[in-house]
């Protein structure tokens, strides 16, 4: 397998911000073109010189969240949030409601 420089004298260079290459060469050496889209570089692929498919990088994840910290902000959240309504029918709280009202 090339290195990644080879396949830059392949590519069709048109000072862009991303790489256009064939379907055959990006065949020929997907490795490489993975290697450079995971490092941010979007690479082109044509077919018969059309604009066919691009390759681009996963975009990062946020991190993990702390789930007892999620829990306490839940627990905080329930707390200021707190109807007493839980655990009761639509209806009961519809009637609340109409009571509430006269």
């Amino acid at each position: 397998m090339g290195s990644v420089g080879s396949l830059v004298s392949r590519a069709i260079c048109d000072y862009s911000d991303y790489m256009t290459t064939t379907l055959r060469d990006a065949k020929a050496r997907l490795s490489e073109m993975v290697k450079r889209a995971s490092h941010g570089e979007e690479v082109v692929i044509t077919v018969h010189g059309k604009e066919t498919a691009k390759l681009v990088a996963v975009p990062k994840r946020a991190k993990k969240r702390d789930k007892e910290k999620w829990l306490r902000e839940l627990d905080k959240l329930r707390e200021e949030n707190w109807t007493g309504r839980y655990g009761k029918r639509a209806q009961e709280i519809q009637d609340e409601d109409r009571a509430e009202r006269l």
